[in-house]
């Protein structure tokens, strides 16, 4: 399954994130060149975020850092904002032909659409069947809205929360403290566009 999956609550119909993974032992061998082809191409249409959760993010690291750093096992993770992009982004993606996997999470619909205009289909779908367990112990709504964006959860609710009551002191902006929070997801999933729209709303 993908960090990327558990993504709920609103803005989520523009979003789309692309995760690249080789193969251990498989495809990994000599694949740096690939992995830096698809960064580049992921770089090149402006992203809202992106990273690889061994060296760092955009944030963290940036764009040098990460290609001077990487393997043949690197993971480039990255998400749009903007559904047009994210389809001119696929299509380069499927025309470079890097022979290695690359998720596309988003809404189904949205997903789906996004491969058909690449003039791909999807073999597998993964789909989130929500939290189990006792709920009562889970933050607020909006709070959740913030924290699924980073799988790994290196975002916290009382950060979330921190943040929100800073907004809305206007110690910070939401830009801002949004950009602050996408630090910590290592990965580069984290959406700050989206995070700020949640943010204002918390705040």
């Amino acid at each position: 399954m993908t960090h990327s999956l558990h993504r709920i609550g609103s803005h989520l119909d523009q979003e789309i994130i692309f995760i690249l993974t080789p193969s251990k032992g498989v495809n990994s061998e000599g694949a740096e060149e690939k992995i830096k082809k698809f960064l580049d191409i992921i770089v090149s249409h402006d992203p809202v975020h992106y990273g690889d959760d061994r060296t760092g993010n955009r944030y963290t690291a940036g764009y040098e850092k990460i290609t001077e750093n990487l393997e043949g096992i690197t993971n480039i993770h990255a998400v749009f904002n903007d559904f047009e992009k994210a389809k001119k982004v696929l299509r380069k993606i499927v025309d470079a032909d890097l022979g290695l996997s690359v998720v596309v999470s988003g809404l189904f619909d949205k997903a789906e659409a996004c491969c058909r205009s690449a003039g791909i289909q999807y073999h597998s779908v993964e789909h989130s069947l929500g939290i189990w367990g006792n709920k009562k112990r889970l933050p607020d709504n909006k709070t959740l809205e913030i924290l699924t964006m980073c799988g790994h959860g290196l975002v916290s609710a009382n950060l979330i929360q921190a943040m929100a009551n800073a907004v809305k002191n206007k110690e910070k902006s939401a830009k801002k403290a949004a950009e602050e929070m996408a630090r910590l997801c290592l990965c580069g999933i984290f959406n700050t566009e989206r995070a700020a729209l949640i943010l204002r709303e918390l705040a």
